[in-house]
């Protein structure tokens, strides 16, 4: 009986419940919060608000259920307001048709949470990527992402270095061709899929945003196809911020994208994705925040980057990778000149050996050690480990670009060329690559091809002072100084703090015949510089035109004496500016044990000639000759004009190496080929350091022969024309100082 009663007041209260709407309350309530819940998942990032706002919806929504049923059970909706249920007589209630409307706005807002869900199921790591024909092109642009964390110190950076990761993760990939960052961090923000994707030649790019909060990081993906603007793929990774989540969430979108550009995968790969640098955040964030600082460039952005990879490796020594990285930071401070070879040696070559230690399969490592190993003079060496860099990585861009730089410095421009377009072919927008490509093409001889690639860089990045360099260097090449003049002033005026650009304007305006203003670009030169070697080494110059060669003396005794770096050949220079007063006083020993100090390599029994030393060789080989040691002289000479026909293109007189043919031959004395080599430079165009080279003793066999005679009043007749189209240019600015 009891059981009874018991059931019928429990069907009577379920019944109660229904006609109140208690339980369609509950219902839309509980609807309506899910729906919330999901709305607040996408706004709550996009207006940064803190990352404790979703919990706080989530406790008022939970307060709120009991609150919205007693409301529902206690009080009821009437056409004269809302009275207590109590109130309300069966005759007045209207809960049916109450209920009718809870009903339907349940269905409503029923349907909006399907589509929000449906939405939301194609946008999650649920789905995988949509099927492309197998014929796709696996290439792919990775654009930088946005930063949507709050304005907090570094957090730019944060996103940018999620970026660079990924980045690099991908193009580990074999099968995949990726777009380097330089070029994707260049494109106009305002292009289109489909125009980015005829621009750099890729089938598919991919979009991200990194939202960093508290100890939360979101990554936002999609991919899209170029030809056609449609998502492929698109996915939000939700994680607590460490180290091992950023690296898992790239290996998985790398993985993503593999899948969806038919990409195969090799055991290789697979270990690049399933093997995390480090696990230790804050020497990742470090890492991280120190690329932005490199890419500035100056000497303070280099400093502090440096610092920054310094506190990554104390903070976890065994990060391969922030070694490498610290290895090239200090590199970049040595090509600013910063710091000594020495300096930069002492540096990076722990920091090398440290990276190879832990992961001796880095082509990253192999390629700054091979740098290294060619800026202190050790060619054979840096050759093996450019190879090495290129066997594990063949299309790192950063190994191919370094390795290009590396074999036209050494006197190899037509080997260097087919490297430097490889690096274009995946970083199109790369005008380092293109300066790079356009000097080995003027070391080839072709400076027209020089012009038209620093052309396409001025297009780029009309800011970019490889473009005006560039051009400034192939008319240099061509002996054309008076072409060359404007974009002397337009490279100061993007760097005017460059002591060497300073340097060089002077003493060109000497060598043209020009009076008064080039002492104004020296006075600036030496306030910027003084004693640099290139500020040195142009000083030389301007007092050997004049005949001032007491002052010629004192500058060559400080460069050696100093053991100044050797920039632009300064140090052979110096050298030879002291075999000269050796072979007017006859006190050839000093001068020979000079060489011996600074070019050693000459004295092996078999000499090692490179591009730095064979102006150095043809100078000794006379010395020798003088000192009584023909046979000596002769290896010299032998393997000067071997390496010279071996490397340099026929015809071609770079200024790297300007007329050191003429003056091997003429030493041998083989004075009608010298002279026929001579004719044919000065044909071709040549005039870089004119004077100095054809001053040179060695050519004292064939100075007196009319057509030698000939020739140098056709090279002091250009110079004057040159010099007369200079001043015939109108002002252009404050740093034209030829009237001021």
């Amino acid at each position: 009986m009891l059981a009874e009663k018991g059931g019928w007041m429990a069907a009577s209260f379920i019944q109660e419940l229904k006609r109140r709407n208690v339980i369609r309350v509950a219902f839309i309530y509980i609807v309506v919060s899910w729906l919330l819940m999901q709305v607040g998942d996408v706004m709550f990032p996009a207006l940064l608000l803190p990352d404790w706002t979703p919990r706080m919806l989530i406790a008022f929504l939970i307060l709120g259920l009991p609150i919205a049923l007693i409301f529902a059970w206690a009080y009821e909706v009437t056409p004269d307001g809302i009275k207590r249920t109590v109130d309300v007589s069966p005759d007045e209630s209207i809960t049916s048709a109450t209920g009718r409307k809870i009903n339907f706005a349940t269905i409503v807002i029923l349907s909006i949470a399907v589509a929000l869900l449906g939405l939301k199921v194609l946008t999650t790591d649920e789905t995988g990527p949509a099927e492309l024909s197998a014929n796709i092109e696996k290439s792919i642009a990775v654009l930088p992402f946005g930063n949507q964390s709050a304005s907090e110190e570094n957090s730019e950076f944060f996103a940018g270095g999620v970026h660079d990761e990924l980045l690099t993760l991908l193009s580990k990939l074999d099968e995949l061709k990726v777009i380097s960052r330089t070029s994707v961090e260049r494109l106009d923000p305002g292009l289109s899929t489909t125009e980015i994707g005829t621009l750099l030649d890729v089938a598919t790019v991919l979009e991200g945003q990194v939202q960093r909060a508290g100890d939360q990081i979101r990554i936002n993906v999609q991919l899209i196809n170029t030809s056609n603007d449609d998502h492929i793929w698109a996915n939000i990774y939700d994680r607590e911020l460490t180290a091992s989540n950023i690296f898992e969430v790239q290996s998985d979108i790398a993985r993503t994208i593999a899948e969806a550009l038919h990409a195969e995968l090799s055991d290789d790969d697979e270990l690049v994705l399933d093997t995390a640098p480090t696990e230790n955040l804050e020497a990742l964030e470090q890492f991280m925040l120190a690329g932005p600082l490199l890419d500035r460039g100056s000497f303070d952005s280099l400093r502090r980057g440096a610092e920054r990879l310094e506190h990554a490796t104390s903070l976890d020594p065994d990060y391969a990778e922030a070694w490498v990285e610290l290895a090239y930071a200090y590199k970049r401070m040595y090509q600013t000149g910063s710091i000594t070879v020495q300096e930069y040696s002492a540096a990076a070559g722990p920091a090398i050996a440290q990276a190879l230690r832990i992961n001796d399969r880095l082509p990253a490592a192999h390629a700054e050690s091979a740098s290294l190993k060619w800026h202190i003079g050790d060619t054979d060496a840096a050759q093996t480990a450019f190879e090495a860099a290129l066997e594990l990585s063949p299309n790192d861009n950063e190994s191919l670009l370094a390795y290009g730089n590396y074999l036209r410095s050494i006197g190899r421009p037509q080997d260097a060329i087919p490297v430097l377009e490889k690096v274009l072919l995946s970083d199109p927008l790369n005008v380092d690559a293109r300066f790079e490509l356009g000097k080995a093409e003027m070391h080839a001889g072709r400076p027209e091809v020089t012009i038209a690639l620093a052309d396409r860089n001025l297009e780029i990045d009309p800011s970019s002072v490889h473009g005006y360099v560039g051009r400034l260097q192939a008319h240099l090449q061509m002996g054309r100084f008076d072409l060359n003049w404007p974009w002397y002033l337009k490279t100061m005026d993007l760097d005017p703090d460059d002591f060497e650009l300073w340097a060089h304007a002077g003493y060109f305006g000497e060598l043209l015949g020009a009076t008064g203003w080039p002492d104004k670009y020296m006075i600036r030169a030496v306030e910027l510089g003084a004693g640099t070697p290139v500020t040195l080494k142009c000083r030389l110059h301007v007092h050997f035109l004049r005949g001032e060669f007491n002052d010629v003396l004192t500058i060559a005794r400080e460069g050696l004496d100093r053991n100044l770096d050797d920039r632009w050949f300064s140090r052979n220079m110096f050298l030879r500016v002291l075999r000269d007063e050796a072979l007017d006083t006859g006190s050839y020993e000093a001068s020979i044990s000079r060489y011996r100090a600074h070019r050693p390599e000459l004295f092996d029994v078999v000499p090692e000639i490179t591009v730095d030393n064979v102006n150095a060789a043809a100078d000794l080989a006379l010395l020798l000759q003088r000192a009584g040691e023909p046979e000596r002289a002769g290896v010299l000479v032998d393997a000067g004009i071997a390496w010279h026909e071996k490397t340099q293109t026929a015809g071609v007189n770079a200024y790297v190496t300007n007329i050191v043919n003429v003056h091997l031959l003429a030493v041998k004395g083989d004075e009608t080929k010298a002279l026929e080599m001579l004719r044919q430079a000065v044909s071709s165009g040549w005039a870089y350091d004119w004077y100095w080279h054809i001053n040179n003793r060695a050519l004292d066999s064939i100075r007196e022969l009319a057509e030698f005679q000939s020739l140098v009043t056709e090279l002091e007749e250009k110079m004057a024309a040159q010099l007369a189209a200079i001043e015939a240019m109108p002002d252009m600015g404050p740093l034209d100082l030829r009237y001021k």
